[in-house]
């Protein structure tokens, strides 16, 4: 039987080897596709969803089957680098030369030699590396003015088909800062440490004894890292006034959101009537902003990937910190809030988690004490107007578009930074949301997510990053009033989302008494908003209720004040209060019987905050009166005796 089924495998394995040519040949032929009539500059939109999914079916190939295209990869890589001459017949797009590199980065990552895949990866690099140094060397990266003029922001609009050195400027950098994102992506050592140590991978092993293994493009990547951060640095100064009044009229509103991205947001993406035979023709102003938008992601997405691809080769860069401080953190405060959400969904998150514990006081601390406060100035402006437009909106009857935008992207930005602190705090995981190549946005519903269970309330502990934070006066602040800010704002995700953090933050300051009766009071309070905000929902009420028992029994024995708070609550009981004093100071019941008896006496005090949901509000109790009394007729029953004999005959 063994036999039989290893001759199945050998069979498929050999039939799928011969078929690949085949299967290759086709979908080169697929890429190069042009009907007649068409150009590469004016493609329809069907041609090119047809071009690009051929492209991307190489790499979706050599990311599954890699072993099956290693035989055959200098015949790949010969096609690729033949389809890839600019004086070549194929017309490959910028992106589709790109993707068709990382395929072959892909299946070098099985080379199991260090050397012979670095050496191959600075092949692939070479061309984008030495267009990008030649751009450093034009002063193009010098600072906003001299990249306006780079780009042609400052010069009139010019149409699609016509020969400009500004247009060729931008091809030229998006190739460069795409290829150098693909090589960050797709190049990585062997996942087994076996292969990884023969292979010349390891260098060193960790504090914990884990192989240290280095990523074969951070030669050739890690040198561009400042190039790379003065451009992002430069996405940041183009929305100051200075570089406003540098931008040309017909380009004005070029960094504005696109409006595919709104539809994201406000969930209005539908499906589009076009055929996709149409030819694809762009304004100069929607070229620009897309190259921009396009461009500026792909920074963000780059910068985010370094952590976790080149690991310690990134972190172990001198004065890294000042390095992000200053470019991808600069000019915040002209940073709207569509641009900043990359910031922090796609690079401080990655950037937080990869971060190996040695550099946590060196790298992470100085990057999260400077942006921390920030973030939280914005995110309590956003929240104050959008309460105030929601006030007004109930007044009037009246939404405008804009306020409603401001609203979801508050949401999401709260939601956003509040999954980085989670990761910076109190540990968790990266999702594939993360890393992925695109800025969609998940669905800002205003239902809840599933409840967190009771033992995630209380097994959650602050992690050795998160004792750093709580323990530095430059981030303990902003950070602690950003999560009870999200606990107590009106969005029930982002408050759910914070309640997970509020226990194990306010337990942790407990322990080394770094609280005071004003924060206890803010605390409590915080708390009991959430309740008369979020208790109508079934999972916010009883994660609310578990946290506001933890923090009474935590503070109540230091702090008098939060016992004023409680007794603030309209109509409660001063008796059920005392109760529940009683059990915190030295309770009769032991286990979980007791929590059970502090969560319901928690719950009946503050019963009178929780709200009812919107469809409970005017419910009316059904009921009919004097029903008119149904008689039922009783049928006379006879006792019927059988007849005994009958019943022997029948037998």
């Amino acid at each position: 039987m063994v036999s039989m089924k290893q001759y199945r495998l050998n069979s498929v394995a050999v039939s799928g080897a011969a078929l690949l040519p085949q299967v290759l040949e086709k979908i080169f032929s697929t890429l190069v596709y042009v009907p007649d009539g068409q150009s590469k500059e004016g493609r329809s939109r069907a041609l090119k969803n047809v071009r690009r999914h051929a492209a991307s079916l190489m790499v979706k190939i050599g990311n599954k089957y890699p072993l099956l295209l290693l035989p055959v990869f200098d015949q790949i890589r010969a096609t690729v680098e033949n389809l890839s001459r600019p004086e070549g017949s194929a017309n490959l797009s910028t992106l589709e030369k790109v993707t068709l590199l990382e395929a072959l980065l892909l299946i070098s990552n099985h080379f199991g030699d260090y050397e012979r895949q670095s050496t191959f990866a600075g092949e692939i690099l070479h061309e984008a590396n030495a267009q990008f140094l030649a751009i450093v060397n034009s002063g193009a990266l010098k600072g906003a003015a001299e990249f306006i003029s780079f780009i042609g922001l400052n010069k009139p609009a010019v149409p699609a088909n016509t020969d400009n050195i500004c247009g060729q400027n931008r091809s030229n950098l998006f190739f460069c800062v795409n290829l150098v994102l693909g090589a960050i992506k797709r190049c990585s050592w062997p996942d087994d440490p076996e292969r990884a140590t023969r292979g010349g991978f390891v260098v060193s092993l960790t504090e914990s004894g884990n192989p240290v293994c280095r990523n074969p493009a951070a030669p050739h990547v890690v040198p561009l890292l400042p190039h790379i951060l003065s451009l992002i640095k430069i996405f940041n100064e183009l929305f100051t006034p200075e570089a406003q009044n540098l931008i040309h009229d017909s380009y004005k509103g070029c960094l504005a959101m696109p409006e595919t991205e709104k539809s994201n947001l406000l969930g209005l993406i539908g499906h589009s009537s076009d055929c996709g035979d149409n030819l694809v023709i762009q304004s100069p102003l929607e070229r620009m902003q897309r190259f921009l938008t396009t461009l500026h992601e792909s920074c963000y997405h780059m910068i985010g990937s370094m952590g976790p691809s080149l690991g310690r080769d990134l972190y172990n860069i001198s004065d890294l910190a000042l390095a992000i401080t200053n470019s991808v953190l600069a000019y915040l405060q002209y940073v709207p809030d569509y641009r900043l959400r990359p910031i922090i969904r796609v690079f401080m998150k990655s950037f937080v988690f990869s971060c190996p514990a040695p550099y946590y006081e060196v790298v992470l601390l100085p990057v999260l004490a400077h942006i921390s406060p920030i973030l939280l100035n914005r995110l309590h402006g956003n929240w104050q107007r959008v309460i105030e437009f929601r006030n007004r909106e109930v007044q009037e009857d009246n939404a405008d578009t804009q306020e409603v935008l401001e609203d979801f992207l508050t949401r999401a930005l709260t939601r956003e930074y509040l999954d980085v602190l989670k990761v910076a705090l109190v540990g968790g995981s990266l999702t594939p949301e993360s890393n992925s190549e695109t800025m969609e946005t998940e669905e800002l519903s205003n239902s809840p997510t599933p409840p967190p269970t009771r033992s995630n309330l209380t097994s959650e502990v602050i992690s050795d990053l998160g004792l750093i934070l709580l323990r530095c006066d430059k981030t303990c602040q902003s950070i602690v009033l950003a999560v009870l800010g999200g606990l107590s704002w009106i969005d029930s995700n982002a408050s759910l989302k914070a309640t997970l953090l509020t226990g194990p933050i306010v337990r942790q300051l407990t322990i080394d008494a770094s609280l005071n009766g004003e924060m206890a009071t803010h605390i409590m309070a915080a708390v009991l908003n959430a309740l008369i905000l979020h208790g109508q929902h079934e999972a916010n009420q009883g994660s609310l209720l578990t946290l506001g028992a933890q923090i009474y029994e935590l503070l109540r024995p230091s702090f008098i004040e939060v016992l004023r708070v409680m007794q603030q609550i309209p109509g409660v009981n001063p008796v059920d209060l005392q109760k529940l004093d009683e059990r915190i100071s030295g309770s009769t019941s032991k286990g979980n019987r007791i929590e059970k008896v502090k969560k319901d006496l928690f719950k009946k005090i503050t019963g009178n905050l929780i709200g009812k949901s919107v469809g409970q509000l005017f419910k009316k109790e059904v009921k009919i009166n004097n029903l008119p009394q149904i008689i039922i007729n009783k049928k006379e029953q006879k006792d019927i005796v059988p007849d005994l004999r009958t019943l022997y005959n029948s037998s």
